[in-house]
């Protein structure tokens, strides 16, 4: 079997997608993962040349539609690209909370 075909600890457990279904499924999970280190990143204080630029900080309002879209961007991915039913997901959200 080809080691490309192995999940990444080189276990002999094929991985669960493969070419353009893996590599649209990373790019959407890293457009998660821009998004929820571009507002950690937003959330670090101004500094006074920020200020002086007249930059403000991110209001309430900024970071909860930023948290929406990440948990819309995850739902839509286990529900699109995992195929998971809505039951599926709302049990595995339930089973955290």
């Amino acid at each position: 079997m080809d080691d490309r075909s192995q999940i990444a600890t080189g276990d002999d457990v094929p991985r669960p997608m493969e070419g353009l279904y893996l590599r649209d499924a990373l790019k959407s999970l890293a457009m998660i993962t821009a998004m929820a280190d571009g507002l950690r990143y937003d959330l670090e204080p101004l500094s006074a040349s920020d200020i002086a630029d007249g930059m403000e900080p991110l209001s309430l309002e900024d970071v909860q539609g930023t948290l929406n879209e990440i948990a819309r961007r995850i739902t839509f991915f286990a529900m699109q690209e995992l195929r998971a039913t809505q039951d599926e997901w709302m049990r595995a959200s339930d089973s955290i909370a």
